[in-house]
């Protein structure tokens, strides 16, 4: 039988001297220190146990700099401090406090700070810390019951009385924190930090008991479970504040050059700065402005930004490896997705899976900090250093690169019939109604879809040709074609028109590559860049009229017509003009034929022959009406005012502006509504047209008032 000691008792009854010798733990008492009130005989010497080793301070150091945490470390401190209990809490009370966030993102280093804080101000009689290890590379989590012993030990409890059950553990942690209180002369309580936790399951039974005792718990996900808790999600420090961290590390100012583009490089995450100040301090020839463009033009971003302690994709590694099999799928398809974020209902395109269930895994791995929901939600995003880890991941996955190949086809194809139905909705008229099967309800849910999907439309529309997509790498982007003209986004229009022609002279589309050149002359006109865009459309009506394409031949025309017009050239603008009018009556296109008659109106009453302008402008009307054209009827009110005033009819010019204003309003154009009302503002034809009507009025010309 083994004794508490540990030594094995001999079986047979001590004597007295054996058991007190036995119970001070050595065979002498010393008391020749001692006052006697009586004569004694002989000595002996007791050696009494030391103290058990405690750590009632353990937390770690709070790193030298903390940069761009103020407004979190100033709500974190708030929900520690335990004068607050009596408002903020139930009295006595447990408080927990919750740091989530991606690796890498400075929760430790946050709990460091406000624990350091908060020994400083005197608020706890212990700080105890524990490391749950739920992300520690090439460690495994550590249970619950191994945590509570942890604690324990801290506590100074003899590991002999720690008993071996959870619950059990547990009860005996909630008292040694009461009496760690109780033994304070002012009676304070504990604040437990607990580390890297994986989920809430493995901080709930570290929950203290009550007595104002704090608990704070850091994870990248799945504490939001912890009922009742302060939650405070860590996102990537702002780029001034990266800037100044890696400044600070550096020991010079954050305006030193390069500073700001390598903040920008490691995707201002606070280990990937760290990591990267670390680099630039061991090598004297290094600088923040030299490691930025190694990162730039890195393929493999990650292993640049490690060192011996420290790697980021060990980091990704312990997060990648809690998913489940759909989890990581998705993961590894949303960081090759094109744009700057997915919707659920694209995310469910690319893996293959029904809306609900798409939306169940994302928020899993929203919960996991590996992509976060943006724009109010049904959008999903992930931080660039997480994209570069997923297109490094999948090469070791058994048959990745076709599914991965299905799922980028899906995508485009998804995008591009969407594109499609949008694009005829937002040009439908009356007279041409949309397609039937619409996706789009009417015009403005088409409008709002295209404006929320454009930065990830123009991406996919770029990403194609790579995707070996040939039918999105031309199709895509001539359907967005005319909202991005009417949005005034002429940059992405431009790019987007640019790839399309390409990618359509590499498959032989002539009529798509006409097509394209003629959208470009649109951005080139668009950024005041006439001549380049004649040449465009030259390009374009010499492949239209190759192939026999009177309609593109006719476009061609009419965007040269515009372009010949902005640069003064008015009697080369009017012949292309009239030449765009007659094709588009042969291949009976009124829409078309519209439009022509406008610009030869902007024509003529550029070459002084404003008589001629307003009528041309009076029969696109017609038209514009008759179809129910609104925004083009605006268009062409817009354009009469200036024939108008170049005629001296001011009165009927300011009506013609406001009746664009109005239109363009109706129909949400602000960018050619702002263009209307400064051009009136700019003419002051309001004024002038009360004095014009003063004028007819002594004269007592009714007609022409």
């Amino acid at each position: 039988m083994s004794g508490r000691d540990g030594r094995q008792d001999r079986g047979t009854a001590p004597d007295e001297d054996d058991t007190q010798a036995q119970r001070y733990g050595g065979d002498h008492v010393d008391f020749s220190s001692a006052t006697f009130h009586a004569p004694v005989i002989g000595t002996q010497v007791v050696q009494m146990p030391p103290p058990l080793p405690t750590a009632l301070h353990a937390l770690p150091a709070p790193p030298p700099v903390l940069s761009g945490r103020g407004q979190e470390l100033d709500e974190l401190l708030g929900s520690l401090d335990p004068r607050r209990t009596a408002t903020h809490q139930d009295g006595g009370g447990v408080v927990v406090s919750a740091v989530a966030g991606m690796g890498g993102v400075g929760k430790t280093a946050l709990a460091a700070a406000a624990g350091a804080l908060a020994q400083r101000e005197g608020w706890f009689c212990a700080e105890l810390f524990v490391d749950l290890q739920g992300y520690t590379p090439a460690a495994q989590p550590l249970p619950p019951e191994a945590a509570l012993d942890k604690l324990l030990r801290d506590m100074g409890t003899d590991p002999v009385d720690i008993p071996a059950g959870v619950q059990e553990r547990a009860g005996l942690y909630r008292s040694a924190l009461a009496a760690l209180s109780q033994a304070d002369e002012r009676g304070r309580p504990v604040l437990v930090v607990a580390d890297n936790a994986r989920d809430a399951a493995e901080v709930r039974p570290l929950l203290p008991g009550p007595g104002g005792h704090r608990l704070l718990a850091t994870g990248r996900g799945g504490l939001h479970a912890l009922s009742g808790a302060v939650h405070l999600d860590l996102d990537v420090l702002p780029p001034g504040a990266a800037a100044d961290l890696l400044a600070r590390a550096l020991g010079c100012a954050p305006c030193t050059e390069g500073i700001a583009e390598l903040a920008r490089s490691c995707g201002f995450l606070p280990l990937a700065l760290e990591i990267a100040a670390a680099r630039i301090a061991a090598s004297a020839g290094l600088t923040p402005g030299r490691l930025a463009l190694r990162l730039a033009g890195a393929a493999a971003r990650l292993e640049r930004l490690s060192d011996r302690e420290r790697s980021l994709r060990a980091v990704f590694d312990a997060s990648f490896d809690q998913l489940d099999e759909r989890q990581a799928r998705m993961f590894l398809l949303l960081g090759s997705a094109p744009g700057p974020d997915t919707s659920t209902e694209a995310a469910a395109v690319l893996a293959d899976l029904e809306h609900e269930e798409a939306e169940e895994v994302l928020e899993g791995l929203e919960a996991a900090r590996l992509v976060a929901s943006s724009r109010g939600g049904g959008r999903w995003a992930m931080h660039d250093l997480l994209a570069d880890y997923t297109r490094a991941r999948p090469r070791t996955l058994v048959g990745w690169p076709r599914a991965w190949a299905r799922a980028q086809k899906r995508l485009l194809g998804h995008y591009t019939a969407l594109a499609r139905d949008a694009s005829d909705r937002v040009e439908a008229l009356p007279s041409r109604p949309a397609s039937t099967g619409s996706r789009f309800a009417d015009p403005a849910e088409a409008w709002a879809w295209l404006d929320a999907e454009r930065a990830t439309l123009v991406a996919a529309a770029l990403a194609a040709p790579a995707l070996k997509h040939p039918r999105a790498a031309v199709a895509l982007p001539l359907r967005l074609a005319h909202y991005l003209d009417r949005r005034r986004r002429f940059e992405d229009l431009e790019a987007v028109s640019r790839s399309a022609q390409t990618a359509a002279r590499t498959v032989g589309d002539q009529s798509g590559e006409a097509c394209a050149f003629n959208n470009l002359s649109l951005a080139l006109q668009g950024k005041r860049r006439f001549d380049e865009a004649i040449k465009a459309l030259t390009r374009a009506r010499e492949i239209a009229q190759r192939v026999g394409d009177a309609h593109g031949e006719a476009r061609a025309f009419n965007n040269l017509g515009t372009a010949l017009y902005e640069l003064g050239r008015s009697g080369e603008a009017i012949d292309a003009l009239t030449r765009a009018r007659e094709l588009y009556q042969r291949v009976e296109d009124a829409h078309g034929e519209a439009q022509a008659i406008n610009n030869l109106g902007l024509a003529s009453r550029e070459a002084g022959r404003s008589e001629e302008a307003i009528k041309a402008h009076n029969r696109d009307l017609e038209y514009r009406r008759r179809s129910g054209d609104i925004h083009g009827e605006a268009t062409v009110w817009n354009n009469l005012g200036p024939a108008l005033q170049q005629a001296g009819r001011f009165e009927k010019a300011a009506e013609a502006a406001k009746r664009a204003d109005t239109l363009y309003m109706r129909v949400r154009d602000e960018n050619r509504r702002r263009i209307a009302r400064d051009w009136l503002s700019a003419a002051g034809l309001e004024e002038a047209a009360k004095q014009a009507d003063a004028q007819y009025m002594r004269v007592r010309d009714e007609n022409r008032r």
